[in-house]
C-alpha cells in the first residue's frame, strides 16, 4: 500500500519525461518552461525510500531556492534509457544531469552539488 506522499506525485511532463513533479505550487512556475530543472529525483511508485529521498531533496532545494522534479522511471512516456541506466539503483538524484546519489542521499552532498557550502 502506498503512503500519502506517493499520491502527491504529479504527472506533469518535465523535459519530455512523465511522472515528474510540477514546478512550484499547484503547477505554477517561477522559472520559464524552457529553463531546465537542475535537480531530478528518479523514483518508482510505492517506494518509501524514494519518498524519503524526495523529502530531503524538497527540503534542501526549498532552502536553496531551486526547483526540483520527481520522475517515475516506470511511468509511460518516461525515457526508457533512464529506466535502463538507473532502474536497479532507484531512487537516484541527478543535479545538472549528473548522478550525485543512489539509494540514499546525504543532504550535504546535494548542497555541494548545488554550489553551496555544506555545514
Amino acid at each position: 500500500m502506498a503512503d500519502e506522499r506517493s499520491d502527491e506525485r504529479a504527472t506533469a511532463s518535465v523535459g519530455g519525461a512523465t511522472g515528474g513533479r510540477a514546478r512550484g505550487l499547484a503547477g505554477a512556475s517561477a522559472v520559464p518552461d524552457d529553463e531546465p530543472v537542475r535537480v531530478v529525483v528518479l523514483v518508482r511508485a510505492d517506494c518509501r525510500t524514494c519518498d524519503r529521498v524526495e523529502g530531503v531533496v524538497r527540503e534542501i532545494c526549498g532552502r536553496a531556492g531551486e526547483e526540483h522534479t520527481v520522475v517515475d522511471v516506470d511511468a509511460p512516456g518516461t525515457d526508457p534509457e533512464w529506466r535502463a541506466e538507473y532502474g536497479d539503483r532507484i531512487p537516484v538524484t541527478l543535479v545538472d544531469g549528473v548522478e550525485i546519489a543512489s539509494w540514499r542521499l546525504e543532504p550535504a552532498d546535494l548542497v555541494r552539488a548545488l554550489g553551496g557550502e555544506a555545514p
